[in-house]
């Protein structure tokens, strides 16, 4: 297995597995509905991401197959507060179709190296509020409740 920068010919499997991941999403929370042509617009982002040198997109590969991939962002801590810096998760998924074994914690250690060496102390993580999985992950990685996000419909 192997860790390394995303590239361009990455997206079209990196966008099946963020699909994939999605669709998952969907079953339990009721508030995510995909756009038309719901790839190609997070296609688009995601090849705006591979050359952000504020981002880090790493893409996890296997015997030549995209097997996961992880993207994070540097960005400015809350004005007055510590840190200063933070890395903020943008996107994570790997493929739900096999097991690769340690794939999700060897994505979040590199990621983690990334943002340490921009400078960041912090690591914030949207997690899915009606998937116990995922949660699971993110507290055996030692993340800490700090926020509820909530949504309002208007």
């Amino acid at each position: 297995m192997q860790i390394r920068p995303a590239r361009l010919s990455d997206l079209p499997a990196a966008a099946q597995l963020w699909f994939d991941r999605i669709t998952l999403l969907q079953q339990t929370e009721a508030g995510i509905k995909l756009l038309p042509d719901a790839r190609g617009k997070w296609s688009t982002v995601a090849a705006e991401w591979t050359r952000d040198e504020q981002v880090a997109f790493l893409a996890a590969e296997q015997d030549g197959k995209l097997i996961g991939f992880t993207v994070v962002r540097i960005a400015a801590g809350t004005p007055g507060l510590h840190p200063q810096c933070r890395g903020i998760l943008l996107a994570m998924a790997v493929d739900l179709h096999e097991t690769y074994r340690g794939l999700s914690d060897l994505l979040l250690d590199r990621a983690k190296g990334w943002l340490a060496a921009m400078g960041a102390t912090q690591l914030e993580v949207d997690v899915p509020a009606h998937y116990p999985v995922e949660a699971a992950f993110w507290r055996g990685q030692g993340g800490a409740l700090v926020s509820e996000k909530l949504r309002l419909l208007l």
